[in-house]
């Protein structure tokens, strides 16, 4: 399976089983998010599915420790000493929802055969 087909796959995904239950969805459906700021889920599904991919624990500390040298520490939101407002008030969809991001990913990851079956 080709690396793109993979991550649209996940993005499906995540749209279908995370967006659709993000707390930023408005009544209609849409992505409440103001329209300078893309989300942070999708837009960065590529450095994700790199993070689940390089990193194997059955815990997700080491994912969150990923998570914050990869793409936080690049976000406009984090300052120069790790913290980030949205974050630190709930308020950054990827934080909220990122235990679930990893599952999806290693699901697909594992059905792609790219994860061994030890990872869940």
């Amino acid at each position: 399976m080709r690396f793109a087909a993979l991550q649209d796959r996940i993005r499906v995904r995540l749209e279908t089983e995370v967006c659709h239950n993000c707390i930023y969805r408005t009544r209609d459906g849409s992505c409440g998010l103001p329209e300078r700021m893309s989300c942070p889920i999708l837009s960065r599904v590529d450095k994700i599915v790199e993070i689940v991919r390089t990193t194997e624990s059955d815990r997700i500390e080491p994912y969150v420790e990923k998570l914050r040298e990869v793409i936080c520490r690049n976000c406009r939101m984090e300052d120069e000493n790790g913290h980030c407002p949205l974050r630190e008030h709930g308020d950054c969809a990827l934080d909220d929802y990122f235990a679930l991001v990893v599952n999806i990913v290693e699901e697909e990851l594992t059905a792609a055969g790219l994860l061994g079956a030890t990872c869940a």
